[in-house]
């Protein structure tokens, strides 16, 4: 089953990030490696939660471990020392380190090397130590590799073409002296040209991070946060999209999430819209995420522990994409409600009620009015529950008597935050107890939109809902803020002549949101009663 599904944007400003007091290395300055290869680890000591390191180069390998930084060197096989600069940040704080390598060169007897080059035209300068001066060459390969030898210097000089192919292409060199005395062997691998990608792994960095790694890999910057208004994105996107060289997908789109100016989610857009719609590609899209460590969560969504990520495969009005969300592990078991909290929606009719109707409902079920906020054509109601404790039931009515569906929303807000998500890693998450008991009753999840609210559908109520976090400033407080769960319900308004999009229902949600005021006002109120 193809998920349908949306992207991802944001309409908030961003805040300032707190300083860390300190950051240092246990290695300053520079670390010097073997030419023949090795491993080192440099322990990063700082106040701050997070950190990240910027700067890399394909003959190391870098990876971040706990409050460690492991590096991982292949055998220099050029005839000079190479080194390459990592910046290592903590907030506004950084520190440089500089990584250096010998030359490799062999020492003799039968050897044998390994290189890995990427997709595009290359120079290789090897070091082989045969102390003969006629040399024997072999080369497995031709057309797309040439190579130049000098024995004198011990040198070969290694040319690659371009790979167009999205399939590696694979050289061996082998080298003797005309007498036989010693030989050398050297396989040269090359990338295929770049088809399926994945994002900048680097979840919970920023977008300085994000646009080195595009980069590195011959993206071009075509868009940045505008402030415009989209059906994709809404008001001030946080949105960062890059045109990429690979043959498949051409266009990846960062979301920065911008209170905390972090990279949360990034989705690859298909050359081809309809790409998702033939079975091969799909395929292609599962081998590729498994080829990577992801496994299969269900339907089309898969998981990656290693990144922390969740990957969706989908289609939309927008055409065919892969979208990624970090999503870190849930620490912990968590609790939450007994059962499903419809509330008023169980009522079959529920779309015809009044104010009346509705009152007569909440005194049934224990409800209490906290607030009542009346405009020119809608009204609003709040109602506190004792039930689960921190509970309120919002409504809005549309004043027209004509009307005969006047209740066009209906909200439900959990000050015990904990029964709807966690915060991990600066992410809000779903737990995992919330999402099984919404899809028990017949939910389905289709999207994280603008990397906050949590998108689910129900078919056979015609009923999207949106999961998320609000927080707000306490309106008879300034310096406190409310904390609470939001969950929204929306009726899907698909007629024959007027079909409904998932992108329509999304603005109206993004709509909604001009309510949090009072529901903030309705919150304290339900406090202090």
């Amino acid at each position: 089953m193809l998920v349908l599904v949306m992207a991802l944007g944001s309409c908030k400003t961003s805040l300032e990030v707190n300083d860390p007091q300190s950051l240092s290395l246990s290695v300053e300055g520079s670390l010097l490696m073997l030419g023949t290869g090795q491993k080192a680890e440099v322990t990063v000591k700082t106040d701050s939660p997070e950190w990240s390191f910027l700067g890399g180069a394909d003959w190391l390998d870098i990876s971040k471990e706990d409050n460690r930084l492991v590096l991982t060197a292949l055998p220099n096989l050029t005839v000079s020392k190479r080194s390459v600069q990592l910046i290592i940040m903590a907030g506004e704080i950084s520190q440089s380190l500089w990584v250096e390598q010998d030359s490799g060169a062999a020492q003799g007897g039968t050897k044998q090397s390994e290189i890995t080059v990427d997709q595009w035209e290359d120079l290789r300068i090897l070091t082989v130590d045969i102390p003969h001066s006629e040399w024997d060459i072999l080369c497995s390969a031709s057309g797309w590799i040439t190579h130049v030898v000098n024995p004198r210097k011990r040198e070969l000089r290694i040319n690659v073409s371009e790979n167009k192919s999205t399939k590696d292409r694979t050289a061996v060199f082998y080298i003797s002296t005309k007498s036989g005395e010693g030989n050398y062997k050297i396989k040269l691998t090359q990338r295929g040209a770049m088809s399926y990608i994945l994002p900048y792994p680097g979840f919970n960095e920023t977008e300085v991070e994000v646009r080195a790694f595009e980069d590195a890999r011959r993206s071009l910057l075509i868009g940045k946060p505008s402030g415009t208004d989209s059906p994709m994105f809404g008001g001030n996107a946080n949105v960062w999209t890059f045109e990429t060289q690979s043959k498949t997908f051409g266009q990846i789109q960062y979301i920065i999430e911008p209170d905390e100016r972090l990279y949360r989610a990034a989705i690859v857009w298909a050359n081809d819209p309809m790409l998702f719609r033939r079975d091969r590609e799909l395929d292609n899209a599962v081998e590729f995420l498994q080829q990577h460590g992801f496994v299969l969560r269900r339907n089309t969504t898969y998981y990656s522990e290693k990144l922390e990520c969740t990957a969706l495969i989908g289609m939309n009005e927008q055409g065919s994409f892969i979208m990624y969300t970090f999503e870190p592990k849930q620490p912990a078991p968590a609790d939450t409600f007994e059962s499903f909290p419809w509330g008023i929606l169980e009522q079959k009719e529920w779309r015809t009620y009044r104010e009346d109707a509705i009152d007569e409902w909440e005194t049934q079920h224990g409800g209490k009015q906290v607030f009542r906020e009346e405009k020119r054509d809608e009204i609003s109601l709040a109602y506190a529950s004792d039930d689960l404790g921190g509970h309120l039931r919002i409504y809005t009515i549309l004043t027209n008597e004509d009307d005969p569906r006047p209740l066009t929303d209906v909200i439900h807000v959990y000050t015990d935050t904990s029964r709807v998500y966690y915060k991990v890693k600066g992410a809000i998450m779903l737990t995992r107890e919330f999402a099984q008991l919404a899809r028990s009753v017949g939910f389905v999840f289709r999207s994280y939109v603008e990397s906050r609210i949590f998108m689910y559908e129900h078919p056979n109520r015609g009923l999207y809902m949106g999961v998320y976090r609000i927080l707000e400033k306490d309106p008879n407080n300034a310096d406190t803020m409310l904390e609470y769960a939001k969950m929204e319900f929306l009726p899907i308004y698909n007629t024959d002549s007027n079909p409904q999009t998932f992108v329509d229902q999304m603005q109206e949600m993004k709509r909604q949101e001009r309510r949090e005021a009072f529901i903030a006002k309705a919150v304290a109120q339900m406090s202090e009663k």
